[in-house]
């Protein structure tokens, strides 16, 4: 994967009912990008909570985390709607894990839930990795 592109600090630690939406448009010929939301600041952080990584050449979602600088649990899934080269994901912490969502003008749609092992008060940054030219907006909104 290529190098973070975005590192964003959380301005206070994540509990159920918070979420995160992140948007932006990806590189021409964006192979894959990733949005990470890990236990450091640090650019090549040794413990992530949860990565959800979209594959777009293979049209492939892969979620994992890291803990101990080794990935653990990858799941991967077939997905391939992106409407064009902009994105807008939002994701929302509930006690059963983080749903994932893509955000539109009249509403969302579900795309993925994961189960992250750590917890989500131990999360320090949401970073940007891979194929993004930019980011265009991200809000934290607390419950």
């Amino acid at each position: 994967m290529s190098s973070t592109k975005f590192i964003a600090i959380l301005p206070q630690p994540t509990q159920p009912g918070d979420k995160v939406q992140i948007n932006g448009k990806i590189s021409d010929g964006a192979k894959e990008f990733s949005i990470n939301f890990a236990n450091e600041v640090n650019e090549n952080p040794q413990s992530v909570a949860y990565q959800f990584k979209w594959d777009l050449a293979n049209n492939v979602l892969i979620e994992d985390y890291k803990e101990n600088d080794e990935w653990m649990n990858y799941k991967e899934t077939q997905f391939d709607t992106l409407d064009g080269p902009e994105f807008a994901l939002e994701f929302a912490f509930q006690d059963d894990g983080i749903y994932v969502y893509s955000v539109y003008e009249d509403g969302r749609n579900y795309i993925t839930q994961f189960q992250p092992e750590s917890d989500f008060q131990y999360i320090e940054s949401v970073q940007v990795w891979g194929d993004v030219e930019k980011i265009t907006q991200l809000s934290f909104i607390y419950n």
